[in-house]
């Protein structure tokens, strides 16, 4: 069982994960049998993980969240999936989509954000205050989802969550999701996961899937926190770079290639 915990530690699974995965396969093979090969463990732990993360929510913005924020740190590319996800609720489910945008910090983002609303033919709004924030909200009432982009800062802020949690409080039935870029370090990922628990999280988004070949902080991250993972974002095309993942997707990545 050492090749698969190693295995598990090598894609940045945290310990505590990986020690608790490989306790359970030794005690479900080693009973069954005495001769195990290594592709049996393997495909054991895939199934395995499959098991745990079918315990969670992979479902994605569903119809009844209306007004859909969108939170996280600088960098991990909230703005693009924003785009991604707009484009597939307009061209695939065929839904009226508008944009609010709370990032009033740096000009850039709100360019990019309108350039997006000029391509798919979306409203935007740009709230500089709570009172604008819902403002923005009764004039696009009418949309089926209010998708929202909020400024990126450092995590390590705590002002930054306590605006967000004021906002929230003031602006009920708001679905949060919690955008993270896998190419930062799982420690770190963790840190920004407790950062923002302060604020009710649907579920994660990772960004930057083909920036990296380690995939265990998916894992870790939904194992810890018990929460699902909403969409992957492997790539900067709108919108055909954004996967709804199922938990054997996630098993994949981290176990199925590397059966030899």
């Amino acid at each position: 069982f050492q090749p698969a915990f190693h295995l598990l530690l090598e894609q940045e699974v945290e310990q505590s994960v990986a020690h608790e995965i490989i306790q359970e396969l030794m005690h479900s093979m080693s009973a069954n049998k005495q001769d195990i090969t290594q592709m049996e463990i393997m495909e054991a732990m895939e199934t395995l993980i499959v098991e745990k993360l079918d315990r969670l929510s992979f479902q994605g913005i569903t119809a009844d969240q209306k007004i859909v924020q969108f939170v996280g740190p600088t960098g991990v590319g909230k703005t693009t999936t924003i785009a991604k996800i707009a484009a597939k609720l307009i061209l695939q489910d065929k839904k009226n989509v508008a944009f609010i945008t709370t990032d009033t910090y740096r000009i850039a983002a709100i360019e990019q954000l309108k350039t997006y609303a000029r391509i798919l033919n979306v409203p935007l709004e740009v709230a500089y205050n709570v009172e604008d924030y819902k403002n923005a909200i009764d004039k696009l009432s009418g949309y089926d989802f209010i998708l929202v982009d909020t400024a990126g800062r450092n995590f390590r802020n705590p002002t930054y969550v306590a605006q967000l949690k004021e906002t929230i409080g003031h602006i009920p039935n708001i679905a949060n999701y919690l955008v993270l870029s896998l190419t930062a370090k799982p420690k770190d990922l963790q840190d920004v996961f407790e950062q923002f628990q302060q604020i009710p999280l649907k579920e994660v988004i990772f960004t930057k899937v083909d920036e990296t070949t380690q995939f265990g902080s998916i894992l870790s991250i939904a194992l810890m926190n018990q929460i699902g993972i909403a969409y992957l974002t492997n790539g900067q095309d709108v919108p055909d770079d954004l996967v709804k993942p199922e938990p054997a997707t996630i098993s994949r990545l981290i176990v199925g290639e590397r059966h030899g």
